[in-house]
């Protein structure tokens, strides 16, 4: 019973530590989420502007006649349909997007505190240290840059702040893309990779 319980300890403990090279990887990995949730995010938006509102499905009430069943195989009707499919479609993309940068991200952060490099814990040189090192400096500011970058992608304001989430605002209405917006997350994600590049020729990490 105690064996049990031991590997399970040991097991989450591996879960979380890390080398220098695995975190700047998972770093990588998460500008490569976020690129892909903005790509998600301008998809959805443009669908959604071209859209028309979802109709009444066929058999949502009594009054469905023949000439409603006219209706429904009508060319215009069909490709309304298949639009609010793509659309219902996109969002849950858009959805599987966010969670997957959320998820990373707090990964990170996670293993940012258990990292060990050339087998020497940080947690245990922190202990000998008052002030943190180089390194904990420099990987504790690219989540602060990775945090700035994602609320800039997602055009959201300070935690806790009302505004527009991603491409709608708080009421659910769709939010126009404008060409600035395309512009500050261009200038995001590049900032977030030349991050990403920094740390690696710093401090290590393999190339994929």
């Amino acid at each position: 019973m105690m064996a049990n319980k031991e590997s399970s300890t040991l097991s989450r403990e591996s879960s979380s530590s890390c080398t220098v090279d695995e975190w700047i990887q998972l770093a990588l990995c998460e500008y490569e989420l976020i690129a892909s949730l903005c790509n998600a995010q301008s998809l959805l938006g443009n669908a959604a502007l071209s859209t028309p509102p979802s109709m009444p499905t066929v058999g949502d009430d009594d009054s469905f006649n023949a000439n409603d069943d006219k209706d429904v195989f009508d060319t215009k009707t069909l490709k309304m349909q298949m639009q609010q499919n793509t659309l219902r479609d996109l969002l849950s993309s858009y959805m599987d997007r966010i969670d997957d940068v959320r998820k990373t991200h707090s990964s990170i952060k996670v293993k940012l505190s258990s990292l060990s490099t050339h087998g020497v814990e940080e947690s245990h040189i922190t202990q000998t240290q008052k002030r943190p090192t180089p390194m904990q400096e420099a990987l504790t500011r690219h989540i602060q840059l990775s945090e700035r970058v994602i609320r800039t992608i997602m055009r959201s304001s300070l935690p806790g702040s009302s505004g527009p989430c991603g491409v709608f605002f708080e009421n659910g209405l769709v939010r126009t893309s404008t060409l600035q917006d395309h512009e500050n997350n261009v200038v995001a994600l590049a900032s977030l990779r030349a991050s990403v590049y920094r740390l690696k020729s710093k401090f290590g990490g393999s190339d994929r």
